[in-house]
């Protein structure tokens, strides 16, 4: 594809140089367009002024000229199609290939697999025939896991799954089929949509089309596409941040029963299996973030060296007694862990990890000011159950990474304990991350500023007012009052 940015009208040609050396002597044809000087030897006169004809002609018919190459429009065209001549033909699933293992080193493992969902369901409409194809599901799975994995593709796979792939290899429609308007968008349409053809939210669907839309792009600049054929999304509705439901915001009240809950999970196992205790191992994981904002991937990889926290205080009353009172400490959030298929990571494990905090460059830290509450839960977690050798804080019972799996199958026994038939109905506190959005809104709410919020959270300001906008209470009674007050003046 020819550049229209990259044409210039400003051509001048010069002489042909001519070199005598000691054994061949070279011609060469010198021009310029615009201020940038170009230069083509030849080795003998009537090669060098043919080309330098071509060049004057062009000229005279007005053609346009490409700055960078010098070329004008009429044999960069025919220099394409010679080049389109020889090229081999390659298939759309032998590129989908090759763009996964262009992007692969330097996007995270989330990004991957969502790079290889858009792809899959793409090539589900880039087939060129339907004929003995395998089980659908069989072949998303083979596509998804196999094909668009660099880490999974070099190794063992099922005979039904080399199967599969061998006949999407052999019946992979053509990438220049893209050119095609009607073909690329029955692929972006493809794309746009879950396993079950249903339309993906729309925040999903610009993702998607986007995914798809870049690796189109990477065709054009690998010279298998002349353009691209992926416009704008055609996709009703404009909300693509997801914004807090109130209700899923517990109070204090609800967030400490919820936690002592927790603090019970896995005694009925205990009493069968001695000190196969998971739940409280968790309390000061949840209480990260209830009472810090953070992430399950942020808590899950806590080490005792992101901890800056005072020491308790220990007094005695009148009566004897011993009363411990914890401060303000600081946590230092950076390398993070967040939860990944296998085949999407670079070892195959089931976290990828990232070497610093979502919105931060590489290496940096985030500051989050860690309340005495938290600063008591883990002063008492450490004292209890300690670190694993490499300092991580949350680990299972049997040491290694928490997993996923663990700490919501606690919290979802915990809400069916703590809450209220109807509460545990509701949004209130479905999931684990619903504890980050409480400590968010109590601290807007709080009246900390919001500048100073988003900077412990994570978000820009700009995010931040737009994911909690429905959490800052107080603000439609303001509203209703000035309402109230308006009439009056009437």
């Amino acid at each position: 594809m020819i550049d229209p940015d990259d044409l210039s009208y400003q051509v001048r040609i010069w002489k042909t140089e001519v070199y005598q050396g000691a054994r061949v002597t070279t011609h060469t044809v010198r021009w310029r367009v615009e201020k940038k000087p170009h230069r083509q030897p030849h080795g003998s006169s009537a090669q060098a002024e043919a080309f330098r004809s071509q060049l004057i002609q062009a000229q005279s018919k007005g053609e346009g000229f490409s700055i960078s190459r010098g070329l004008p429009v009429g044999l960069l065209r025919a220099e394409m199609e010679k080049k389109a001549e020889t090229r081999e033909e390659v298939t759309w699933h032998d590129f989908a290939v090759s763009y996964v293992d262009h992007k692969w080193p330097d996007i995270s493992a989330k990004h991957r697999g969502n790079i290889s969902f858009a792809l899959t369901m793409a090539t589900t409409a880039l087939f060129t025939t339907e004929r003995e194809m395998p089980d659908p599901v069989l072949l998303r799975a083979a596509l998804r896991r196999f094909a668009y994995s660099k880490t999974f593709r070099a190794g063992d796979r099922p005979q039904e799954v080399a199967d599969a792939l061998q006949w999407v290899s052999e019946h992979s429609r053509p990438i220049s089929d893209l050119q095609d308007s009607s073909v690329a968008k029955a692929a972006l349409q493809a794309a746009i949509r879950d396993l079950n053809g249903k339309k993906l939210v729309i925040g999903s669907q610009r993702r998607n089309h986007g995914i798809l839309k870049a690796a189109l792009r990477y065709a054009v600049d690998q010279g298998l596409l002349e353009q691209n054929p992926i416009g704008e999304l055609e996709a009703s509705g404009s909300r693509s941040i997801h914004q807090v439901d109130r209700r899923c915001v517990v109070n204090p009240k609800q967030a400490r029963s919820l936690l002592d809950k927790v603090r019970e999970y896995g005694y009925e196992e205990t009493e069968r299996r001695r000190g196969m205790k998971s739940g409280p191992r968790l309390v000061a994981f949840f209480g990260s973030m209830y009472y810090a904002a953070l992430r399950p991937e942020e808590a899950v990889n806590l080490h005792k060296h992101d901890l800056s926290l005072p020491a308790p205080k220990r007094e005695t009353t009148e009566e004897g007694r011993e009363v411990v009172s914890y401060g303000w400490g600081t946590l230092y959030v950076g390398e993070v862990t967040p939860d990944a298929r296998p085949e999407f990571t670079d070892d195959g494990t089931s976290r990828d990890t990232r070497k610093s905090p979502k919105q931060r460059g590489e290496g940096e830290v985030r500051p989050v000011p860690c309340d005495p509450e938290l600063t008591r839960l883990l002063w008492e977690h450490m004292e209890k159950f300690g670190t694993d050798p490499k300092g991580r804080l949350f680990t299972g019972i049997r040491g290694g990474p928490l997993a996923t799996i663990t700490y919501r199958r606690a919290w979802e026994w915990a809400r069916e304990e703590a809450l209220s038939d109807a509460e545990a109905a509701s949004p209130l506190a479905r999931r684990p991350y619903d504890l980050r959005h409480t400590c968010v809104s109590t601290w807007l709410n709080a009246g900390v500023s919001e500048t100073l919020v988003a900077q412990w959270a994570g978000h820009s300001v700009g995010v931040l007012k737009k994911i909690y906008a429905k959490c800052l209470v107080g603000e439609e009674d303001r509203a209703k009052e000035q309402i109230e007050e308006a009439r009056r003046r009437f």
